[in-house]
């Protein structure tokens, strides 16, 4: 009978009060789960890795926690939950937090609660991880101290070689920018060897040759008075311009002829050239048709005050030696001669 009671309570207990005690692990030997990190000593703001493992057989859902997770005094910078991996129908759960604190001393990552469904009676269970160590240095500078005293002033010692040194590559600069400049001047000018312009040719010359193309040109017998007394005005502009230096190309007729009233210019006849001028004025401003013969007058008179008022250059003087004479002996050469 006392065997039977004693039976009866073992019975009891098993069926009755062992279900409600928590025994994770052996509750369902099937579920595990792992923590580990990186590294437990780190200085304030370091990023520790912070990695949970779980296993699991069939029939088995895992509830993984998420950023939402109490770690105590440290801050889920970042989550990763890694694809399920499967051996021997065994599967492994990877989750892993990116952690941190700015507080120093030592703390506790806080054991998480994993809860997992067993898929066959729907029963939810829970497991806890195991709770880690972590001490947090702080950044504190060396005893030494941060500030310290001005150093001396360091001498720089004075180096001749460098000076001279420095010294020909500043007039090595120097002279390559003013040879630069000189070479851009002579490529404008025509060249670094370029011959030198040729003088200028003589006005008198300039004008004989444009009044005789001016007279060859035919303008008068086809009937182009305008231009033939135009022309005929700028060759005589031009020519006062070039042996008075009148501004004549620039100046009116009655211009003109005030500067030939100055004293340098009174031996100078001038009537002329004021004919020819003011008749080219009518012709090309006031339409005035002048006769053939007043051109032809006009060209002749023009090239009269060209060639009398032009500057002839003297002839050279010739050698007062006659290339043909042959000096006298003197009479003492001709006795000794004889």
């Amino acid at each position: 009978m006392i065997n039977f009671i004693k039976q009866y309570i073992l019975i009891f207990l098993f069926w009755g009060v062992l279900p409600g005690i928590a025994f994770p692990v052996e509750m369902n030997a099937q579920v595990s789960v792992n923590s580990s990190v990186d590294k437990s000593r780190i200085k304030i703001g370091d990023l520790i890795n912070y990695e949970v493992r779980y296993f699991y057989g069939e029939g088995i859902e895992i509830q993984t926690p998420g950023l939402g997770s109490n770690l105590g005094a440290f801050e889920i910078r970042d989550f990763n939950e890694f694809p399920v991996q499967e051996k021997d129908s065994n599967f492994e759960k990877i989750v892993t937090y990116s952690i941190s604190t700015f507080d120093t001393g030592a703390y506790v990552i806080p054991p998480i609660a994993v809860g997992y469904t067993v898929l066959a009676d729907s029963s939810e269970h829970f497991l806890e991880t195991e709770p880690i160590d972590i001490y947090v240095e702080s950044m504190k500078p060396s005893e030494e101290g941060d500030i310290r005293g001005l150093k001396a002033q360091a001498e720089i010692p004075l180096d001749i070689q460098q000076i001279v040194i420095y010294s020909l590559i500043g007039l090595a600069v120097l002279l390559a920018i003013v040879f630069f400049w000189w070479y851009r001047k002579k490529r404008q000018q025509g060249g670094m060897f370029s011959k030198p312009a040729p003088p200028p040719r003589p006005a008198h010359e300039v004008a004989l040759e444009k009044l005789e193309n001016l007279e060859k040109s035919g303008m008068l017998a086809a009937g182009e008075l305008k231009d033939y007394f135009t022309e005929l005005a700028e060759i005589l502009r031009e020519y006062i311009e070039g042996r008075f230096f009148i501004p004549a190309l620039e100046s009116t007729t009655y211009e003109i002829m005030r500067a030939f009233a100055q004293p340098d210019f009174t031996a100078i006849e001038t009537s002329a050239i004021e004919q020819n001028l003011e008749l080219s004025d009518l012709v090309k401003f006031a339409k005035f048709i002048p006769d053939e013969s007043e051109g032809i007058s006009a060209l002749i008179s023009t090239r009269d005050f060209v060639e009398k008022t032009m500057i002839v250059e003297a002839p050279e003087p010739e050698s007062a030696t006659d290339e043909n004479s042959e000096e006298e002996p003197l009479p003492e050469k001709a006795e000794a001669m004889s």
